[in-house]
């Protein structure tokens, strides 16, 4: 630019315009960030200034245009900042992405190049081709608010803000008559400008063309557009069966929940008429989504089932989670994870404490944290704390309703300290914190009792799969105590620093540890309560199951081979179902049929039309609906009324199962059994199966390939475990016998008892932290006695039964006898 720029008339008042209405946008745009009350009318001010700097300089341009044609940029910036200011008092365009805040700056940046005739080999065409990209932005604010228009100009007599409803059009028309009727412009700059609008109009129509197929693809799984129906599940289902996780369909299912399109114009606020479910996600207003909406054909899906759809397919099942306060802003700030390692039991417990707290300058209003644990199978919460006033207060296991109505009451009515961990659907944990605010951070723990996943010749521990407030950015502190030192090997990189085994690190990735499988597990045991529970291995026993029909629930997880190699095996008929439709499948139409389930990324078996005693053979995924998702469906009506007394057998051959499949295992629905694909060809051939029995007084841990027996305790019971055999005991049989459980309020009872005694959270259990001693009673929840209370990664060991307790005592009285006898014959 010119080197007498900055001497022209206007430029340094306008430059210090310019800094103080930009430090006032981004003050309030702070303030609605973080939810800080007061912030946003600082905007206000900066309005105050912008208006009357543009009243003075337009009448100064009018009335002698080229000695001031300079501050046109000036005033093109401040006009748009003012356009950004009234938004945030009269909401028009909801929340705008950081990227539309950033092309708008740039557009009026490279203005004062262009205005200037600024003459620089590389900058100045630079300055026109991102001028002309930007300058889409500019259009698509114009015609965005032409509806607005009128009212626009009604503002402007009223109090002057409507005129910010016109500066898109205003500037749009200044600025073409600035190019293309200045003689001073050239034409290879000018050729530079439309490079950048056809780049910027190309960007946009690959994003529309990409968009609008995937569009189309889910458009055709509608009831309506195909004659493959089951009036079983819900219409949705189908749609999600075949929906293919990717950012495309999830812009396109959040139209309306979390996007802005245009035809909710006027309103832009709040999720109100959406749908009967929660999504805790900001509403956001793109304009490349926007107008790419405009060219799709609306989903036939209602909010609530594109919300099922994105819990589903896009495990955002945290989201729709029931929040009571506001959780934006909220940001994990520390995270310690220690992992103590049982090797002799094939257990593992870890205990993750957390700080939570409220991003600086969002104020005193209250937040609620909530955060969700992913669980490896088999896995149970075992202990919850929140520190009130600086002191850990511990969890207290009550019922799930008790729990739930305490929280909702005290969090919702009282606005007071509570934390709650309640059980979900597919073994995950959820968390709640309240009250968290800028001058209130809270820290929580929670602890995790785990078998190793047994693999051949080596014990695998999983590290958590954590959801939460901006976990990524947090500061991470692991560590692993091996029980015995036992070695291992571990993805993750740990020091060993007095003693144990420490790693530094960011975030909360997942890892895993692998260590020899030990068989020194048989024989530990914990006695509680004159009982002994003790590890034992598995009961596997290979019986003879020939099969009525032999059913492939095909998907897109399938590998043609796997299903050639098990149709060479033509000792049993085998069936697809098709349609809700079963139909035979051999080596003559396999492949045909393959191809139908190319794009099934999970299935539904309809259990309640297999024969008795039928053999299903699965692979599946990480993504399915869920019990929860399918609650009001006849479908699931008649897989919980048919399904169990049909003897169905179940082969996985993948090393995962999704939610659905692990419902139905902890269930009971089936037996079902995991291994490789040659053992399950093997077992078909020979009409084998492997069940692992289990009775009344014995469970499995079928990942860590033991069982926990309990037996009466005697003088020659062994008490060398951990409390975690417990533990794991209790909460196996609460899932073995979870249909029961629903179906009968005594059996109910008994298992909230085994829960309370084990303190685990369960289906039928929930732990929950209270301020005071006073709110448990007036909730109605009693502190739990004769309980092995909350798991602790620095107290483990066997609790003394009466009978040792009495030996103790015995021994002590006679140390005291003695030492009393010393002392007075030291005396005479």
């Amino acid at each position: 630019m010119k080197e007498n720029f900055f001497n022209k008339k206007g430029v340094y008042a306008s430059i210090v315009v310019t800094i103080l209405s930009v430090c006032f946008l981004i003050t309030a745009l702070v303030g609605i960030e973080f939810d800080v009350r007061g912030l946003e009318s600082v905007c206000l001010l900066g309005l105050l200034i912008e208006i009357l700097y543009g009243g003075i300089f337009i009448l100064k341009i009018l009335n002698n245009k080229n000695e001031y044609d300079h501050i046109i940029p000036f005033l093109f910036l401040n006009w748009f900042v003012g356009c950004f200011s009234t938004n945030i008092l009269i909401c028009v365009f909801e929340n705008l992405p950081v990227w539309v805040y950033v092309v708008t700056f740039i557009f009026c940046l490279s203005n004062f190049f262009i205005y200037n005739n600024y003459k620089h080999k590389i900058i100045t065409p630079l300055a026109y081709f991102s001028n002309g990209i930007s300058f889409l932005m500019i259009i698509y604010f114009m015609f965005y608010l032409i509806p607005i228009m009128p009212i626009s100009f009604v503002g402007i007599l009223a109090v002057g803000l409507g005129f910010y409803g016109l500066v898109p059009a205003i500037v749009s028309f200044w600025h073409i008559m600035k190019l293309f009727y200045n003689a001073s412009i050239e034409k290879k700059n000018l050729l530079q400008f439309f490079s950048g609008i056809t780049l910027g109009i190309a960007g946009i129509v690959v994003f529309v063309i990409v968009l609008h197929g995937e569009n189309q693809k889910i458009n055709s799984f509608l009831i309506t557009k195909t004659f493959d129906t089951n009036s079983d599940l819900p219409g949705y289902i189908r749609v999600s069966q075949n929906l293919e996780p990717n950012f495309c369909n999830e812009i396109l299912l959040k139209k309306g929940i979390v996007y802005i399109h245009s035809e909710d114009f006027f309103e832009f606020r709040g999720l109100d008429g959406l749908g009967t479910k929660q999504y805790n996600e900001r509403k956001t207003h793109n304009p490349i989504v926007n107008i790419a909406y405009m060219f799709m054909h609306n989903l036939s899906l209602t909010a609530d089932d594109r919300i099922n759809i994105l819990k589903s397919n896009f495990d955002k099942r945290l989201e729709t989670e029931e929040q009571l306060w506001s959780g934006m802003d909220l940001v994990t700030k520390n995270i310690k994870e220690d992992v103590k390692i049982y090797s002799n039991e094939r257990l593992a417990y870890t205990e993750i404490t957390m700080d939570v707290a409220c991003d600086e300058g969002s104020g005193r209003v209250d937040k609620e944290a909530i955060y969700s644990f992913q669980l490896p199978e088999g896995s149970v919460a075992t202990s919850l704390s929140l520190w009130v006033n600086g002191v850990e207060r511990k969890g207290v296991l009550t019922t799930k309703e008790k729990a739930k109505a305490a929280y909702n009451q005290i969090v919702g009515v009282e606005s007071r300290d509570p934390s709650l961990m309640q059980w979900k659907e597919g073994n995950r944990v959820v968390v709640r914190v309240f009250p968290i605010n800028e001058a209130l951070p809270r820290t929580f723990k929670c602890g995790f009792t785990t078998p190793l996943k047994v693999s051949g010749n080596e014990m695998v521990y999983s590290s958590l799969n954590i959801k939460g407030p901006n976990i990524s950015n947090a500061e991470t502190l692991s560590r692993i105590q091996m029980v015995g030192n036992g070695k291992f090997e571990s993805s993750k990189e740990f020091e060993l620093k007095n003693g144990f085994y420490i790693n530094e690190s960011e975030g909360l990735d997942k890892w895993e540890a692998v260590m020899p499988l030990n068989n020194n597990a048989f024989g530990s045991s914990f006695v509680w309560e004159n009982k002994a529970y003790e590890i034992k291995k598995t009961d596997k026993e290979k019986i003879s199951f020939k099969p009525s029909e032999v059913v492939l629930d095909l998907n897109a997880s399938w590998e043609e081979e796997e299903l050639e190699a098990i149709l060479e095996n033509s000792n049993s008929t085998y069936y697809v179902f098709i349609n809700n439709e079963k139909l035979e499948i051999n080596k003559e139409n396999y492949e045909s049929f393959f191809d139908q389930f190319k794009s099934l990324q999970y299935s539904l078996i309809p259990f309640y039309k297999l024969k008795e005693n039928a053999l299903v053979v699965t692979k599946s995924g990480s993504i399915s609906a869920n019990f929860e998702e399918l609650e009001a469906s006849p479908y699931l009506k008649k897989v919980k009324e048919n399904a169990k007394s049909k003897n169905i057998k179940v082969i996985a051959i993948s090393s995962d199962i999704n939610p659905f499949w692990q419902t139905v295992k902890e269930q009971k629905y089936v037996d079902f059994l995991q291994t490789n694909l040659k053992e399950c060809v093997e077992l078909i051939a020979k009409n084998h199966f492997i069940i692992i029995r289990r009775n009344e007084n014995r469970v499995n841990l079928e990942v860590a390939d033991v069982a926990i027996e309990e037996s009466p305790a005697n003088t020659n019971s062994k008490n060398n475990g951990s409390n975690h055999i417990f533990r794991m005991y209790a909460f196996a049989r609460i899932l073995d016998e979870q249909i029961k459980i629903q179906e009968d309020t005594l059996s109910t009872n008994k298992f909230v008892d085994l829960a309370k005694e084990a303190n685990v959270v369960s289906p039928v259990s929930s732990l929950i932290v209270l301020e005071t001693d006073e709110d448990y009673e007036n909730n109605g929840i009693e502190k739990n006695v004769n309980t092995l209370g909350n798991a602790s990664v620095n107290n483990d060991g066997a609790v003394p039964e009466p009978h040792e307790w009495a030996m103790i005592i015995i021994l002590v009285l006679t140390l005291l006898f003695y030492y009393k006898r010393q002392m007075n014959k030291s005396a005479y």
